[in-house]
């Protein structure tokens, strides 16, 4: 069975149209002394109710939020209890030294990710450009906040629909939120290509039937020419790109 055309793209921003957010985090982390991905593991520790995760739906605003991430944020005992499995299921070194106790600023490090998260990545800013211009249908699905840097205007303009999860209530990997950005688009998962810089968030997709891009932090370049290979073959309109 032939596969269906692709008609629409949809980007992710932080990570993918403008830098990561996660470039701030590592550095965070580097100056607290903490292991790589330490606060990537404890940001995602309480699942979606998590306070980094009810601020991106929208449910608190950002003062409870910066309060309540702070003490996530802090929470040694349940962080490195979980960064100790996070260790195992990826086969790491167990004996790592994990912190007695942490002073960690919620607020400073948000502000250095949104900080971040102003930088285009420029590779990607063109290729919009040119779907544009061949006629694709363009969207951005966010997981963002009410106060998002990376939702400047001039980012907001490349897209035909700008689908956030603070303004529609869900987030990714939820399939409503991918659906919810089809609907605006009139398209089928089908039609779709997804870009982001998330695993999970791109085998979320993939199970809706959309194809999809990994775009990795330094190597947006190799992304955008993937893109450009896949809608060679698969893309619903000419001239080829």
């Amino acid at each position: 069975m032939e596969s269906a055309r692709i008609r629409a793209v949809i980007f992710d921003i932080g990570g993918v149209v403008v830098q990561s957010p996660f470039l701030a985090i590592s550095a965070y982390e580097r100056e607290h002394g903490l292991p790589a991905n330490y606060i990537n593991v404890a940001l995602s520790k309480h699942g979606d109710s998590g306070a980094f995760q009810r601020f991106e739906r929208g449910e608190i605003g950002y003062e409870e939020f910066e309060d309540q991430w702070t003490d996530e944020l802090n929470d040694t005992e349940a962080n490195n209890r979980e960064f100790l499995k996070y260790l195992q299921r990826h086969s790491l070194d167990m004996r790592m030294v994990l912190p007695k106790k942490t002073r960690l600023n919620g607020r400073v490090l948000f502000a250095r990710m949104m900080q971040a998260a102003q930088t285009p990545n420029p590779s990607v800013i063109e290729l919009i450009r040119l779907l544009r211009r061949r006629g694709y249908r363009i969207a951005a699905l966010t997981n963002n906040f009410q106060n998002d840097a990376s939702a400047a205007q001039e980012i907001v303009q490349l897209f035909d629909a700008f689908v956030e999860s603070c303004k529609v209530g869900w987030r990714k990997p939820d399939p409503r939120f991918y659906m919810h950005a089809c609907n605006l688009l009139q398209v089928s998962p089908q039609e779709c290509l997804f870009l982001d810089d998330i695993p999970k968030n791109l085998r979320a997709a993939q199970r809706l039937g959309m194809s999809v891009v990994q775009v990795k932090i330094g190597r947006e370049p190799d992304a955008v020419r993937q893109v450009e290979k896949i809608l060679k073959s698969r893309g619903r309109f000419e001239p080829k790109i």
